[in-house]
């Protein structure tokens, strides 16, 4: 068994996210293409010489016990019967209420971390079912990539990731809790839209074709956009900078250009600085950092 594993805990963009009805179990239907970018936390797993103690340290909206690092270590320890003391490091970098899945790829990661530090060699399958107890969104990190994501974020489809652009994250400064923003979505829109929903072919067919053609929108976003016209304002300057495509990531608040060069992405984060908040240079990842 190891000592200790550093793991970085990559963050996503939601490329498109359509958001159906309630649903009868009280969950909202989704359909949205995942993209894992290399924005990430870093966390350090260590195990303890003590029984069932768990010690959590990092900056968080909640308090310890409430975080998805939490209910990670709980259900790995109600699948494989471990109760070894456990002592977790969460260094954020990937704010929170920003519509980027920080909390889900941190719940991920410390899945995945736990079963390296203790050799139980779960398969992805056993690891997504453990990530689904914990968070709807939480099953796409356990692979991470591009993935076509539906039902309510359980069902994933994977699919090959580009890795041809380059990202400016803006995050404005202001979270935005899924909780909240499924409210506001429920009160200004009270029935489904009507809005535009293409197939899940056509989705995954226009992922691999020229950003500019992307046909992908975000059913959050013109309601979100009423209450935080910021969110508009960082879009027109995306496409101003030069973006291919812009959008709105999840539920909010944090909004993402596709740039063709590392260069020109980099550009536009520095110009993005008057904004306020905090702006980011990412790429999108194929696949998962290595562990340490």
């Amino acid at each position: 068994m190891a000592a200790s594993v550093k793991i970085s805990a990559p963050s996503k963009i939601n490329l498109h996210l359509r958001v159906y009805e309630r649903r009868p179990d009280g969950f909202h239907g989704i359909r949205s293409l995942f993209q894992a970018v290399s924005l990430a936390d870093t966390i350090v797993v260590r195990s303890l010489k003590t029984i069932n103690t768990v010690a959590i340290e990092g900056s968080f909206d909640c308090p310890a016990q409430d975080t998805t690092v939490y209910k990670a270590i709980t259900a790995f320890r109600n699948a494989s019967g471990i109760g070894t003391g456990l002592s977790v490091k969460v260094e954020k970098v990937v704010p929170a209420g920003a519509g980027l899945g920080g909390g889900s790829g941190d719940a991920a990661a410390v899945l995945r971390a736990l079963d390296a530090l203790f050799d139980t060699r779960f398969d992805t399958k056993e690891l997504a079912a453990m990530a689904a107890t914990v968070g709807s969104d939480v099953p796409f990190f356990v692979e991470g990539g591009c993935a076509l994501v539906s039902g309510r974020g359980e069902r994933v489809d994977r699919m090959v990731s580009r890795e041809d652009f380059a990202l400016a994250i803006h995050f404005p400064g202001f979270p935005m809790g899924s909780a909240e923003a499924y409210r506001l979505l429920d009160r200004m829109r009270p029935e489904d839209s009507g809005e535009a929903d293409p197939a899940a072919e056509v989705l995954k067919a226009a992922y691999y074709e020229d950003p500019k053609l992307w046909p992908f929108a975000n059913s959050f976003e013109p309601f979100v956009a009423v209450d935080h016209p910021a969110i508009a304002a960082i879009r027109s300057k995306m496409s101003e900078l030069g973006a291919f495509f812009s959008a709105m990531s999840g539920s909010g608040s944090s909004v993402f250009g596709v740039f063709p060069t590392a260069r020109a992405a980099r550009q536009a984060v520095k110009s993005l600085e008057s904004f306020g908040g905090s702006s980011y240079l990412a790429f999108p990842l194929a696949r998962l950092p290595a562990l340490d």
